[in-house]
C-alpha cells in the first residue's frame, strides 16, 4: 500500500472515531435534557495531564498514566489523542490477546464506559487517539484518577552521565474534547508530560539471559547434550515462542522474532502497521513469532508471509 493510500485510510479512520464522539455527545444531550452539569460552576475546568519525568522500569519501558480532574464537573465523554517523541520513544502496538486493542493501553475506567484505543504509526502529531464514552442512563462520571497507562518503550541512549527528557503529550490536532452528562462540551486543559532516562538506566536490548546454559540442578551424570529430536525441523512451526524475550527491544520492537533491519518499513499485509512494528505479517490471525521462518509447503514463501503456510488451501 502507498503512503498515500495509507495517508488516505487513516484521515478516515480519524475521522470514522471523531464522528462516534460527536454521535455520543449528540445522543447525550437528546437523552438528557438538563439545564445544568451536575454542582459545578460555570468557570470549572476539567483537566487531562500526563505527569513529567516519568522513570524508565528495569526492561526499559515506561509506564505512562493518563490523569482526570474534573472540578466539579459530571463528564460522561472524552476523545484524544497522545503524541510522543518517535526518536527517542517507541510504542508496541501488538494485540496478543487479540481483544482489539493494544496491549500496551491499559483502562482503568467503570464498567459502564465503551472504550476504544486505536495506534497509526503514520499520525506524527498524535499517534495512539483513545475515546471513552458512557451511551445509557443513567450516566456514569469519569472518576478522578489515572484513567489509562500507556506502555512505551525507551530507544535512545544518552551520553554518559547526562539525561534524556523525551516528550510525551496531547495531540493538538485536533485537541481533547469532554463532554458532560448533559451533552454539552465541557471546559478543558491539558498538561503535557515527558519520559526522563539516563545512561546508567536501562534500555531495551535482547537480554543475554535468552541464551540457553545447563540449569544448576542437572544431575552430574546427566550429559548436557541436545537430543536429535529437540532440534526443530527447519520446515515446521515452532509451538512456543521459545528464547525471545517477552518485551520489546530496540531490534526488535514487534516481538516477532525478526529483527526490525530485515523487516523494514514497509507494510506486507497492507494493514497499516509497518513490518518493524507487526506481530503478524502477513495478517493470517497467527503471530510471526509461532510461524517462524521455516516454508512448511514448500512453496517458497516463508510461513510468516504465507496465508496458507501448510498448503492445504
Amino acid at each position: 500500500m502507498s503512503d498515500n493510500a495509507q495517508t488516505t485510510v487513516f484521515s478516515i479512520h480519524r475521522l470514522l472515531t471523531f464522528a462516534a464522539l460527536a454521535t455520543a455527545i449528540i445522543v447525550l444531550a437528546q437523552l438528557n435534557r438538563l439545564t445544568s452539569s451536575g454542582t459545578a460552576s460555570p468557570s470549572a475546568v476539567a483537566n487531562l495531564e500526563i505527569p513529567v519525568h516519568v522513570g524508565v522500569d528495569s526492561q526499559g519501558v515506561a509506564a505512562i498514566p493518563v490523569r482526570f480532574a474534573a472540578d466539579g464537573l459530571r463528564i460522561s465523554a472524552a476523545l484524544f489523542s497522545i503524541d510522543y517523541d518517535e526518536q527517542c520513544l517507541l510504542f508496541d502496538p501488538v494485540d496478543a490477546n487479540r481483544d482489539g486493542f493494544p496491549d500496551n493501553v491499559l483502562f482503568n475506567l467503570p464498567s459502564q464506559f465503551i472504550v476504544s484505543a486505536s495506534f497509526n504509526a503514520l499520525d506524527t502529531d498524535g499517534e495512539l487517539h483513545i475515546m471513552m464514552v458512557d451511551y445509557s442512563p443513567p450516566y456514569a462520571s469519569l472518576p478522578e484518577q489515572t484513567l489509562l497507562t500507556v506502555r512505551l518503550a525507551a530507544r535512545c541512549t544518552p551520553a554518559k552521565g547526562e539525561t534524556i527528557t523525551a516528550r510525551v503529550g496531547f495531540g493538538s490536532a485536533p485537541r481533547p474534547s469532554l463532554s458532560t452528562s448533559t451533552g454539552s462540551a465541557a471546559n478543558c486543559t491539558f498538561t503535557d508530560g515527558s519520559v526522563l532516562f539516563g545512561a546508567d538506566l536501562p534500555l531495551p536490548t535482547l537480554a543475554p539471559t535468552a541464551t540457553a546454559t545447563p540449569a544448576p540442578t542437572v544431575a552430574p551424570s546427566a550429559t548436557p547434550t541436545i537430543a536429535p529430536t529437540a532440534t526443530p525441523d527447519p520446515g515446521t512451526i515452532p509451538p512456543t515462542p521459545g528464547t525471545i524475550p517477552p518485551t520489546p527491544s530496540a531490534s526488535d520492537p514487534d516481538v516477532d522474532g525478526i529483527l526490525s533491519g530485515e523487516e523494514g518499513t514497509a507494510d506486507w499485509d497492507g494493514d497499516g502497521i509497518p513490518n518493524y512494528l507487526d506481530a503478524d505479517d502477513d495478517n493470517d490471525g497467527i503471530p510471526t513469532l509461532l510461524e517462524g521462518r521455516g516454508d512448511v509447503d514448500g512453496g517458497g514463501v516463508p510461513n510468516f508471509l504465507d496465508l496458507d503456510s501448510n498448503g492445504n488451501g
